[in-house]
């Protein structure tokens, strides 16, 4: 019907003339619409020169000499249609030209999104040997106490199930069968615990990291020195009831130089376990001290002795190793040698999401959250590259390495929202929001840790000092003064030494805790409502007295 209706104007025309029109149409290359305009003006033109002619001859000769007079077909069509798009509308160029930027735009996307998707990362660095090299000291391999400890790993890993559950369990939890029990165990692995204990004599500790990236390091040992720790600290409290008291600080003081070992330049989990460790040794020390009295003479040699193990202890975590693994992603999640200074790898990035966030993987998924569109747009075009997110990390972990060195009291003082300023250091980084973990907590511990041992240190001079004046002192200064003490214990959560009253019959000593106010000495408790030190946000963290809870029942 519509090839009819398109022909109708063509029907009183010579063929001569209807197959130049039709010529011309076909070479217009043009709307549909256009081209039949264009062919019922010709047809029209033609129709007005034919009229006056009567016989077909005479209207065949004529049109030759109009078709004549035209020129070049090809020609005539491009003129044609340069006049048409000459006379078109306004809004309909405008419409034009905006489908064609669109066009070029959609084109040169996809050219971006399939350049960008094809480009690979370089490795050029071995970060696990770097982290090999920095670990270990310009040392013989006879003074690393590794070779000793990892010997009694397999025992410390694979514990019968019902020596596992009483060294799960507090020491005021267990029964006199329980403690028949680790005693017979303890007995028969005796030689493992002397390997244990030689090698927190050797002077220095170091792992060889086996894997071929950062991420893939794999610390098994570190499930088995916890248990090696927690079987320390138990023969101690066993052998305190025996009043064996040197040997069971023996084995205090050897647990909390196994935690020494374990921290350093180290992973960030290795570090906390040896904070554990560490704290560990210290809580059972307490208890001891609160369960058993002990001579003048002993408590000085353990004061001694300890002070000595603490001397040159840096508490203040280490961010280095986490820097190297931050390092090596960036080289594993960026292209190399691409204009822009590289961009993400996806690929690497959805290989390495499971690993941070249990997630799926879906670099896509994370993509199509609530902000989809603006979230995939920066991964595309606006993200930091590879320059810039070394850059940021550079600055994120110089700001945490000063800000744990800033005690609790600092930092609030200072009105710092710690966590707030680092996410901004890295706001916009896809690759470090998912690779950095939050370390405010972290930095909290080494404060908590290092009062920890200036609390256990100054009960030790209270206690030496009663034993040997009969009464308590006044207050902290007159144990400095009468040279029981070196320095007064600080409180990280005020910044002003560890509040010290003496009662009727013994002494207090707290810190205000982490509510940063001086609840008086009430103990701060757990959800269970049982007193646990540095747990709760309300009262105070008391080391003395103990709470009876975590004494011998």
């Amino acid at each position: 019907m519509e090839k009819k209706s398109s022909d109708t104007n063509l029907q009183n025309l010579p063929a001569c003339a209807v197959e130049f029109i039709k010529l011309v149409i076909k070479k217009m290359r043009y709307r549909r619409e256009v081209r039949l305009d264009v062919q019922a003006e010709l047809a029209a033109h033609f129709e007005d020169e034919l009229k006056d002619l009567a016989t077909d001859d005479e209207k065949g000769q004529k049109a030759q000499q109009l078709i004549a007079g035209f020129g070049d077909v090809k020609l005539l069509a491009v003129l044609l249609r340069r006049a048409k798009k000459r006379c078109r509308p306004l809004w309909r160029t405008m419409a034009a030209r905006a489908f064609q930027a669109v066009g070029v735009l959609i084109l040169c996307f996809i050219l971006y999104v399939v350049w960008f998707l094809t480009g690979k990362p370089v490795i050029t660095t071995d970060y696990v040997a770097e982290l090999n090299r920095m670990v270990r000291p310009v040392a013989d391999e006879s003074l690393n106490a590794a070779s000793l400890y990892n010997k009694s790993i397999e025992v410390f890993e694979n514990l019968p199930v019902e020596i596992s559950k009483v060294l799960g369990k507090k020491y005021y939890e267990v029964t006199e069968e329980d403690k028949q029990l680790i005693e017979k165990w303890l007995t028969d692995n005796d030689l493992v615990l002397k390997q244990v204990i030689a090698g927190t004599q050797k002077p220095y500790y170091w792992q060889h990291y086996e894997g071929d990236e950062m991420l893939s390091v794999l610390l098994p040992h570190l499930s088995g020195y916890r248990n090696a720790a927690r079987a320390l600290c138990w023969r101690a409290r066993l052998l305190a009831e025996k009043g064996r008291y040197e040997d069971a600080f023996g084995d205090i003081k050897c647990c909390y130089r196994f935690g020494q070992h374990i921290r350093g330049d180290k992973t960030l989990v290795e570090q906390l376990v040896g904070i554990a460790i560490e704290a560990l040794a210290i809580q059972m020390l307490s208890g001891i001290l609160s369960e058993h009295e002990m001579d003048s003479a002993e408590l000085a040699a353990l004061q001694k002795d300890f002070e000595q193990m603490v001397a040159g202890e840096d508490f203040i975590v280490s961010f280095e190793v986490e820097k190297m693994c931050v390092y090596d992603e960036i080289q594993r999640c960026f292209t190399e040698d691409r204009f822009g200074g590289g961009h993400l790898y996806l690929e690497r990035l959805t290989r390495i999401l499971p690993l941070i966030t249990g997630d799926d993987g879906s670099i896509f998924k994370l993509m199509l959250n609530n902000k989809a569109l603006t979230t995939s747009l920066h991964v595309l075009f606006t993200h930091p590259n590879k320059q810039q997110t070394g850059e940021m990390v550079d600055r994120y972990y110089a700001f945490w390495a000063k800000v744990a060195r800033k005690t609790p009291a600092q930092i609030r003082a200072e009105g710092i929202d710690i966590d707030k300023e680092a996410m901004e250091i890295i706001k916009g980084n896809v690759l470090l929001e998912i690779l950095t973990p939050a370390l405010s907590r972290i930095s909290e511990l080494s404060h908590r840790n290092r009062a920890d041992v200036e609390a256990v240190l100054t009960i030790i001079a209270i206690l030496r000092y009663e034993q040997d004046s009969g009464g308590y002192p006044q207050n902290l200064e007159q144990l400095i003064a009468d040279d029981y003490l070196k320095e007064l214990p600080l409180d990280p959560f005020s910044d002003k030494p560890l509040v010290y009253k003496k009662t009727q019959d013994s002494f207090i000593l707290y810190s205000v805790g982490r509510n940063f106010t001086d609840d008086g000495g009430v103990y701060g408790k757990d959800r269970k409502g049982k007193p646990r030190l540095w747990y709760s946000l309300d009262g105070d963290a008391v080391f003395w007295p103990v709470p009876k809870l975590q004494l011998k029942q």
